[in-house]
């Protein structure tokens, strides 16, 4: 009876563990060599390849078997060839959903090519590190950190590299995940890359997003999400871009980690140009996934808008300056008013409680001066 419980365990244990996924993968085998930037097969959006060198192309070489998926077809045997003078090759690799992240490709190069490749990479879309990297040459032995590995001469077998990420809590569920691979300069032949592929396991997100927006209140832009499911969440890092590209931090939040809806806020100096929010969502182990983005402006919120919502207590209006007589009217769905508030004369934004509507749509009317302005909200 003891072997059979202990049998039990094993096939449990076995069980229990995640599969690796294929979620991006290149063969370089298509007959139109100008589509090399697009995966061949995809399951997780926005992967792209890009090369700033001379220029990149398809070259004849024998099939590579180092990593090989799918070797068939017209064009099986091709290897894409990025020629000198080098330039970075940067590899777009979203690991949204997934975690123990590895890249692998077939390497080899002609022989005046580039007779190394230096690896780095970014989380974030700013700074870029090989730190705690692991890479496998061929039959090499494993290195961490250093980011280099040789490649061998056009004559040799192509080499299996492997990018080990996999003790690196920031690769995971990352859609800003990118590797770069930069040359040795003085090489003027090409390297020749075939079977690109990268890999992971699905991850279990600490804390799901049920929604994120952002209001102008009272001269603050005001930020508001709900989550639930949180499970070993340690904070929420508010990050804030003037151009949607390069993202600072300008406060944090601790995760509650309570079963259920969790509601949170935060609140900052008004921008004075269109400003771009988005939430760093951190795991306890040091991961973290991105939110969508909420862009603030302060002229747009003279337009009629409903903050936060959906709602749960109360509504704040941004709207038009009001003149005497502006009211605010709340419309259910089927036209009825359920809300009637005056407006104070020069105000640009109304709070007004629905703590005690029923939940569903309304219809908000902003009536000013002979003009009348609508919007929705969800309660």
């Amino acid at each position: 009876m003891k072997k059979l419980f202990t049998l039990l365990s094993i096939i449990t244990v076995l069980g229990a563990k995640a599969q690796t996924t294929l979620l991006n993968y290149w063969n370089f085998n298509l007959s139109d060599t100008s589509a090399w930037r697009t995966p061949t097969d995809s399951k997780v959006p926005g992967a792209r390849l890009d090369y700033s060198g001379a220029y990149a192309d398809y070259v004849t070489d024998a099939p590579d078997t180092t990593n090989s998926r799918d070797e068939s077809g017209p064009a099986a045997g091709f290897a894409l060839r990025l020629r000198s003078p080098y330039g970075p090759f940067i590899m777009t690799l979203p690991t949204t959903g997934y975690q123990n992240i590895v890249v692998k490709y077939g390497l080899f190069r002609s022989g005046s090519g580039s007779s190394f490749n230096t690896v780095t990479y970014t989380t974030d879309g700013v700074k870029w590190d090989s730190a705690g990297l692991i890479i496998t040459d061929g039959a090499l032995p494993p290195t961490t950190g250093l980011g280099t590995y040789p490649v061998n001469a056009v004559a040799a077998p192509l080499d299996l590299i492997t990018l080990d990420f996999s003790q690196i809590p920031g690769v995971n569920n990352n859609p800003l995940f990118q590797v770069q691979l930069n040359f040795d300069n003085t090489a003027k032949g090409n390297d020749r890359y075939d079977n690109l592929s990268i890999e992971g396991t699905p991850t279990a997100l600490a804390v799901t997003l049920q929604s994120f927006s952002g209001a102008i209140v009272n001269k603050n832009a005001k930020l508001v999400w709900a989550t639930s499911s949180e499970v070993d969440a340690k904070s929420f890092s508010i990050e804030a871009s003037t151009d949607k590209k390069n993202f600072s931090e300008i406060g944090s939040v601790d995760a509650k980690n309570v079963k259920g809806t969790n509601g949170y806020e935060f609140e900052a100096a008004a921008p004075t140009a269109t400003t771009y929010y988005r939430l760093k969502m951190i795991d306890k182990n040091g991961s973290f996934t991105y939110s969508s983005i909420v862009a603030l402006n302060v002229a747009a919120a003279k337009k009629l808008t409903a903050f936060p919502n959906p709602a749960v207590n109360s509504i704040t209006l941004s709207h038009e300056q009001a003149i005497a007589g502006a009211t605010i009217k709340i419309l259910s769905v089927d036209g009825k008013t359920v809300s009637n508030t005056a407006v104070k004369i020069g105000a640009i934004q109304t709070s007004i409680d629905v703590s005690k509507l029923a939940k569903g749509s309304y219809v908000v009317s902003f009536e000013n001066n002979e003009q009348k302005t609508i919007t929705q909200f969800v309660k």
